[in-house]
């Protein structure tokens, strides 16, 4: 009697797909990494989401920084240092600060939050006692 190879062909057509969604993962990225984006201009499920604003404190001196109402204001500080920052705004219906430091498993940066389009005058205090001054202004999107 002559056999065929065909049902165990079938076999492995079927099987493998199955099979692949059985591979491990590949490795998650360090948390200590945040990762930012633009909005794909396909995805319906994040339309009109914006990334918020990253800025290094020391380029905020003296400067006005637009922030589109709906994100944040995000300081990137050195790591380790989230706690130390203190900070503060004239008027909290704009903006408003955010402490960062560990907080349940992770690790949050300081920033401001945007409340409403206006300005602001903020300060940003450093754990070396160094005061910012600085203007915030929330723009429409």
């Amino acid at each position: 009697m002559k056999r065929t190879l065909f049902p165990p062909l079938i076999a492995v057509v079927v099987l493998a797909p199955a099979l692949a969604g059985c591979a491990p993962a590949s490795t998650p990225p360090s948390p200590d990494v945040v990762v930012t984006a633009e909005p794909s201009p396909t995805s319906s499920a994040m339309e009109g989401a914006l990334p918020p604003a990253f800025v290094a404190p020391d380029a905020l001196e003296g400067t006005d920084v637009k922030v589109v109402l709906g994100t944040a204001l995000v300081l990137t500080v050195p790591d380790g240092t989230e706690a130390e920052w203190k900070g503060t705004t004239a008027d909290v219906a704009i903006a408003e600060f955010s402490s960062g430091g560990p907080s349940e498993g992770a690790v949050f940066r300081p920033g401001f939050l945007v409340r409403e389009v206006g300005t602001t005058a903020a300060t940003l205090t450093g754990a070396d006692g160094r005061t910012i001054a600085f203007t915030i202004t929330v723009v429409p999107y």
